[in-house]
Order: C-alpha cells, then structure tokens, then sequence
C-alpha cells in the first residue's frame, strides 16, 4: 500500500486525487521522508508555475473550437447501467495509474528547474522569492551556448540568476544584469560564473519598474552604463 502511496505525491501536490486517495496520502505522507520531500519540490514548482507569464490564445480559437464541439458527437445524458466486472476495474485502475505517472513525470521535469536552484547562495533566499506573489519567471535569449534565467520578486527587490554553460569573461571582466526600462537601463547586480560555466546566486537589487533583463561583459566593479554587446536580454 505504501509503494502506492508514494506514487500520488505530484496528484497531491496537482489536487488531482479524490477523496479516498487524499485521505490515504495525508495520513501517510507526514511521516514519509520522501513523500513530504517531494510535496515539498512539486509545491515550490506550483508556485515557479504560477509566475509565468501567460501567452494570449490565437486569434480565432475560440471560434474554431465552438466549431469542433458541434460537429463532435457527444456522451448520451442517460446512460444504461451495467455490471463492471473486475478485469473492467482493473484496467480502469491500469488506466488512472498511467494518467498519475503521466502527470508525475511532466512535474517532476519542471520541478528539475526548483530542485537545481538549492544550494543557491542563501536558500532561504530564493524560497523567499519563488513563493512570492508576484515573483516572474523568465528566461533570457542569447546567441552563445549557454543559457540565464532569472526569478525576480520586485516586492522583495531580489533577483535569483541561474546559469549554464556561461563563458569565462576573461581576466578583469565580469558580466552585469541589467534593468531593461523603458528609456535606457540600469545596473542590477554582478556575478561571476563558476570554472564550469555555472551560476546560482540571489542579487539584491533598487525598486525599479523594469520591462525585463539583459546582461553584458563589463570591466570589474561593473560599469554605470553597459560597454559591451547584450549578450543575453529577455522581456516581461
């Protein structure tokens, strides 16, 4: 019974269990370190979700899918009873446990993003900005092979900055964040990436009303107006 409990993390997180299951779950996931672990991760990935920004649906769906429904044939409103026998219930439970693992599998890749940002510099940090209201997700475009994504919380003034495969910016450089307004820019922060091209770390940064990020090479101790090209730059 436990080994199947264990599966229902992610639908519990997803409140997608009824009512039997959650009672089941709750009973056993408080004593489980790994259920309450993974309750924990699915719930910080809830709320990473949360903050994305939402994409306008193309024009004309709505019409399109109106259109599908009244050509679609539809469940009879009276259906005949019948007698389920117990291989009909099994492969409706064979069905249910693929929907869960199916669902499971979708977070657990997302929440790959939540679980490889502990260990940033100040976790209880970047808890605090993820949980927030209004944190933003957002990924900056570039033209090199690596990658930035930035989590920023203007009602805390932090921004958490996660990097891969970054450039070493050579020898007295160091790469800056930057505001995007929308006249100009301002400085948000410097960090430095590790031997492997890696970074994670909490930038505290001024109150400002920013439409996105970009981020340069610049000379160290950062500069007060970018010098070199934007190498990565994404919008809100």
């Amino acid at each position: 019974m436990n080994a199947d409990l264990h599966h229902l993390a992610a639908a519990y997180a997803l409140d997608a269990l009824d009512e039997d299951e959650r009672a089941a779950f709750e009973a056993h996931y408080p004593t489980c370190d790994i259920c309450s672990s993974d309750v924990v991760d699915y719930r910080e990935t809830a709320a990473v979700l949360a903050a994305a920004d939402a994409v306008p649906a193309p024009s004309g769906l709505g019409d399109r899918v109106m259109a599908e429904i009244a050509q679609t044939r539809q469940i009879p409103p009276i259906v005949p009873d019948r007698v389920v026998d117990l291989a009909d219930r099994r492969r409706s439970r064979t069905r249910r446990a693929g929907f869960l693992a199916a669902a499971a599998a979708a977070v657990i890749a997302i929440v790959g993003f939540a679980v490889s940002l502990r260990g940033t510099t100040g976790t209880g940090e970047f808890e605090r900005v993820i949980e927030e209201p209004d944190a933003i997700v957002l990924s900056l475009d570039g033209d090199d092979d690596g990658a930035i994504r930035v989590v920023w919380s203007a009602a805390l003034d932090q921004v958490v900055v996660i990097g891969n495969g970054l450039a070493n910016p050579g020898a007295g450089n160091i790469y800056e964040l930057w505001f995007l307004l929308d006249e100009g820019v301002a400085p948000a922060g410097l960090f430095r990436p590790d031997d492997n091209g890696f970074l994670r770390t909490v930038l505290d940064v001024d109150d400002i009303d920013g439409s996105g990020f970009g981020v340069t090479i610049e000379p160290d101790g950062g500069s007060d107006q970018p010098t070199g090209p934007v190498l990565y730059a994404g919008t809100v």
